[in-house]
Order: C-alpha cells, then sequence, then structure tokens
C-alpha cells in the first residue's frame, strides 16, 4: 500500500471493522495503523474522518474507536431499516436506469456464485453490494444515506451474532441455512424482477418481505450472538491482510 493510497486505507479499515477483525469500542492508533499498513498519518485521518461519516467509527475524547454495539437500539435500528428499505426499493422501482439493472444483477448472482461456493463474509459482502446497488438506484442520496448506515448497522450486527458463534457439525443448523440461502436467492430475484418491470408497489412489498426474512433469522440467534461476542478477546491487527 502507497502513501497515497488514501482509498485503499478506507477500505481495509471499513472491511476490517465490518469483518470484526477490529471488534467494537477497539481504539484506533494513528501511529500504529500507519506503520501497519506502511502509510503517513495523513491519510489515516483522512480514513478515520470519512468513517465517522459512515456511523463506523466514533470519537472518544481526542480518540477515535470503532463504534460500539448497543443491543439495546436493535428494535430502533430495525425500524430504521424497515422504513428506509421501502423507501429505496419504491425509488428505485420508479428511477432506475438500465445501468443501474445491470449492475443490481450482477451483484445479485455474485451473490448466487457466494451461496455455493463462498462463506459468511464473502456471502455478507455479495449481499450488501447487491442491496447498495438498489440504494444507489433510487437516484435520492437523502434517503440512500438513510438505508445505507441501517444496512451496515444490521451487518455488523449480524456478523457480531453469527461470525463469533462455535462451529458445530449440526446437519439440521445446517439445512436450515441452506433453506435460508435458497430463500434470499429467490426473493433477491423477485426483487429484481420488480424493478426490472418497474412495479414501485410490488417493490415496496418485496421490501417488507425480505426485511422479515433478515429481522427473523436474526431473532433466533440475537441473544446468543450477544453473550458469544460478551466473552471475545480484543482482536489486533496481526490477523489483518490488507488488500
Amino acid at each position: 500500500m502507497t502513501k497515497r493510497d488514501g482509498s485503499k486505507v478506507f477500505q481495509t479499515l471499513g472491511d476490517s471493522i465490518l469483518r470484526m477483525e477490529l471488534r467494537p469500542g477497539t481504539i484506533l492508533d494513528e501511529a500504529d495503523l500507519a506503520s501497519r499498513l506502511d502509510v503517513s498519518r495523513t491519510p489515516i485521518r483522512e480514513a478515520i474522518i470519512k468513517l465517522i461519516a459512515d456511523g463506523l467509527v466514533v470519537r472518544d475524547g481526542r480518540k477515535a474507536k470503532v463504534a460500539p454495539l448497543d443491543f439495546d437500539e436493535v428494535p430502533k435500528l430495525y425500524d430504521a431499516l424497515l422504513v428506509s428499505s421501502r423507501l429505496v426499493h419504491r425509488l428505485a422501482a420508479e428511477h432506475r436506469t438500465d445501468a443501474d439493472l445491470t449492475l443490481i444483477y450482477r451483484h445479485m448472482m455474485a451473490f448466487e456464485a457466494c451461496e455455493i461456493d463462498g462463506n459468511g463474509v464473502m456471502r455478507s459482502e455479495a449481499n450488501q453490494r447487491f442491496h447498495k446497488a438498489i440504494s444507489q438506484a433510487a437516484q435520492n442520496r437523502y434517503i440512500s444515506d438513510f438505508y445505507n448506515r441501517a444496512l451496515v448497522d444490521t451487518i455488523r450486527l449480524a456478523r457480531a451474532c453469527f461470525s463469533n458463534a462455535q462451529k458445530t457439525d449440526d446437519p439440521e443448523r445446517d439445512a436450515e441455512l441452506q433453506r435460508h440461502l435458497a430463500t434470499t436467492v429467490g426473493q433477491h430475484r423477485e426483487i429484481y424482477q420488480a424493478l426490472a418491470d418497474r412495479d414501485v408497489a410490488h417493490a415496496d412489498a418485496l421490501a417488507v418481505k425480505h426485511y422479515e426474512l433478515t429481522k427473523n433469522r436474526m431473532i433466533k440467534v440475537l441473544f446468543e450472538g450477544a453473550k458469544s461476542m460478551a466473552s471475545l478477546e480484543d482482536l489486533s491487527l496481526d490477523s489483518w491482510e490488507p488488500t
């Protein structure tokens, strides 16, 4: 990574937060980050400012730290996701361009490829790209920003609950995951078709349907996931593999 490549610093830090390589509450030491990423402190500062704007980092006095996850705020978070998702899908159905539709389709197929060959992180990132492409198609940055913030926070919550759970060889759990993924793929295709058809009402209804799928799966693991988060050791930067 070169000193002038500030965008990669931002991307690396953001990805590490979303992947839970940097756990909530971790202090971001500029000098340590600059040394580990082989950059000056300037792109580190710039990246932190952007991460604060995205809600992934917060100020704690003169220090910056990874934004905490407040499980008491989960109901409010999912309320925000529902409202913003409905708005985004309605606007995307109305305003999407052919180029938007092409991008949405590409990310939809990338997610389906991850369903077969990918791990949880790959699926989560592909899923995020699919939904952000829909958000972009809404052609309203204020509503898209609202939605993207809720989307990112629910992804962080899901990573905290799912990725840290103890792995078991449980055929029933594996079968449940496969059923969930198959349902997700089917709903993605329905959403894509509604956007292609410019069917605003159907896109709205599908946004609610997809929200319910996400929320119900989270409810099943939320408290178990919160317990596993509390027992985690701090994750250091030594586990990073920056790209």
